[in-house]
């Protein structure tokens, strides 16, 4: 796999329950989360994430420049177990 492209810096994550949006400097998020293979396989810059609450799920996706999405995440709230 090659190296991966320069990341532009920001990522935008969206509450999409809410609407609301910030932008934080790529440096402040955890290296896991600033790149994510697209369908080739190749990484790409995550820009974009975007997370919806829906009772106990939460899908949480992630978008390159291009708006692809690169992955997605869903998960659920853990219960108390007996």
């Amino acid at each position: 796999m090659s190296a991966p492209p320069p990341h532009p810096g920001t990522i935008v994550f969206v509450d999409e329950t809410t609407g609301q949006e910030h932008a934080r400097p790529v440096a402040q998020v955890p290296e896991p989360l600033r790149f994510a293979p697209d369908h080739s396989g190749q990484l790409q810059p995550v820009v974009r994430v975007v997370a919806k609450v829906v009772g106990e799920q939460r899908t949480i996706r992630e978008y390159g420049e291009s708006g692809e999405m690169l992955r997605s995440t869903v998960q659920f709230r853990a219960r108390n177990m007996p």
